[in-house]
């Protein structure tokens, strides 16, 4: 039965898939050589490959000239940009930015203390004391000064409620000793930043775009703001998987988005899960920490043996199933015209109906077999968990829609067991599995209603403001 169910999905992949000739023609390509399709062939590399298609396309109708992919995330999309550039001859240059959050918040953090201690005390999945200060740079000889100086009555493990972050931020900024030690790190990390933009050619002005998996765009307001400060003139936009807000004070029109925007894209917000993309789409390699101070050069943490052989296979099934994509796409021709010709649209439904079942709706044995890897939603790498941890159904029902709203509101302290990919964690359970997921969807509803109305409304006051001050200087 288990088998039965496994090869029912893959067939409705399949089925699915035909209403897109190029990507199904590689997909029977790829049948052949493989024999055995997999999740692979079906799902993750015709997901990844209309992403990448459609940056292409839209890079080339706005005349970018480079094309930064911004790491983790944007590995095997630089990957697979580079064939396409390669073999259907597209004046893009294709350049891989060794970054990550942390790497580029840290030396900015000295600059803009609100913002500092917004980012530092920002939610997640079992946040911690712990977690909080590595977020800052800190040593542990230093967090444990901090701990003391600022009051910070919590057990180094011990999971902060989500309303009570809000009262560590206020401990946090009246400490001295903790912001003493936030400018110091974040003003030694500077120089080795600009060295690396620098040796990247991002002070030059040629046209330019990022390219990342996104949700709330502020790697692209960061880099922007440095390079401003530095000398660049023009703003490099991003094109990005999805978005679910934009930070303060940036350009809607500098964010481009390919499955949802903070406006729109409902659905697809619903029956998608971002931990889960950034566990699978990851590069096969440690994340920038730092940058040498003297020579620019990245410096990048520890890589788990086993997530890099399990990304290393990915690698070279999603790079095969790419060759038979360009293939499919040059059979005519190959240049640009080629790339113009696919239709873009067409390609984006079929991948949000494959996704909306992988990521929305998952077969146990999907859920066993990606749901296992490990997946760190925090800023730094050390603290990872199955991204679709085991959960009995107590835990499971503490998560639907009623009861986790009331206390992501601040009215229920009790503890709540979360998973980074809540839908794996029920398909694992097995039992109720459309109760739950029924339940689960009815609070991202409301979770992503409210982001998009709240959204709206700042935009709509960011404009008011703005033809008032136009008003007075008339």
């Amino acid at each position: 039965m288990f088998q039965n169910q496994e090869q029912d999905r893959l067939e409705t992949y399949k089925r699915i898939l035909k209403n897109s000739p190029t990507v199904f023609g590689a997909v029977m390509k790829q049948q052949e050589q493989v024999r055995t399709l997999s999740q692979e062939e079906c799902v993750l590399a015709p997901a990844l490959n209309g992403f990448v298609l459609w940056v292409l396309q839209e890079a080339m109708k706005k005349k970018i000239q480079r094309l930064y992919f911004l790491a983790r995330d944007g590995y095997f999309m630089y990957r697979c940009a580079c064939v396409y550039c390669q073999k259907l001859q597209l004046p893009i240059e294709c350049r891989y930015l060794c970054c990550s959050r942390y790497s580029l918040r840290i030396p900015l953090f000295h600059m803009d203390l609100e913002d500092a201690l917004e980012y530092i005390c920002r939610g997640g999945i079992d946040v911690t004391i712990d977690k909080i200060l590595n977020r800052a740079g800190l040593t542990e000889k230093e967090k444990q000064e901090i701990i003391e100086d600022a009051g910070l009555h919590y057990e180094n493990k011990e999971v902060i409620p989500y309303a009570k972050l809000g009262e560590i931020r206020t401990n946090l900024a009246d400490s001295n000793l903790f912001l003493d030690y936030l400018c110091k790190h974040s003003k030694e990390a500077l120089p080795g930043l600009r060295k690396y933009l620098e040796q990247e050619g991002m002070l030059e002005e040629t046209k330019s775009a990022l390219v990342d998996s996104g949700w709330v765009g502020s790697m692209e307001k960061t880099l922007n703001f440095l390079l401003k400060k530095w000398g660049r003139k023009e703003e490099i936009p991003g094109f990005y998987w999805g978005l679910y807000e934009l930070p303060k004070d940036v350009s809607r029109t500098q964010y481009y988005c390919y499955s949802f925007s903070p406006e729109k894209g409902l659905k697809e917000k619903v029956y998608f899960s971002n931990c889960l993309f950034e566990t699978i789409f990851s590069a096969p390699h440690g994340m920038t920490m730092r940058y040498d101070t003297e020579t620019g050069r990245p410096q990048f943490g520890p890589c788990d043996s086993n997530r890099k052989v399990f990304l290393e296979k990915q690698e070279e099934r999603l790079m095969d199933f790419t060759g038979k994509m360009v293939c499919e796409i040059a059979k005519t021709q190959k240049n640009e015209k080629a790339l113009e010709q696919q239709d873009s649209e067409n390609y984006k439904r079929v991948v949000h109906q494959i996704l909306r079942l992988f990521m929305g709706n998952p077969t146990k044995e999907e859920a066993e077999t990606y749901g296992t890897l490990e997946f760190s939603d925090d800023v730094l790498d050390n603290s990872r968990q199955q991204v679709a941890v085991s959960m009995n159904g107590a835990e499971l029902k503490a998560n639907h829609v009623f009861h986790k709203a009331l206390v992501m509101l601040g009215f229920g302290h009790d503890y709540i067991k979360e998973s980074a990919w809540y839908e794996g964690s029920a398909a694992r359970n097995g039992k109720k599995v459309g109760y739950h997921l029924f339940m689960y969807r009815l609070y991202k509803y409301l979770l992503y209603i409210r982001k998009t109305h709240y959204y709206k409304k700042s935009r709509r006051e960011k404009y008011m403001l703005e033809v008032k001050k136009q008003g007075e200087q008339r």
